[in-house]
């Protein structure tokens, strides 16, 4: 699903600003599910993405992996976010190919 589809996202912020779409779905997933997500880091971004969606991640019964999208001088610290999805079970990686290929090996 790519909840910053407009399907999703008229009338309400982007999952970039608002991850409540990302927490619901990630409370519905099941045990042998795989979650592939970018989170993105950056000025106009959740001022800290791991703060909501961490717990989130860490209460999910399928797996995440994570494709963080940043830099070090980004306002979230791109270090400091990847830690706390990494403490929370998920597999993360700062490149969208292979955190996608890291999901398609799970599958």
């Amino acid at each position: 699903m790519d909840y910053g589809d407009d399907a999703f996202t008229r009338g309400r912020a982007h999952p970039m600003i608002d991850p409540t779409l990302r927490v619901e779905a990630l409370a519905r997933t099941g045990e042998r599910d795989v979650v592939l997500m970018d989170v993105v880091l950056g000025h106009g971004a959740d001022p800290d993405p791991a703060a909501s969606l961490a717990p989130a991640v860490a209460a999910a019964p399928g797996t995440v992996v994570i494709a963080l999208i940043g830099t070090e001088g980004d306002p979230q610290g791109l270090h400091r976010q990847a830690a706390a999805f990494q403490e929370a079970g998920a597999a993360v990686f700062t490149s969208n190919a292979q955190a996608a290929r890291h999901a398609r090996s799970l599958v």
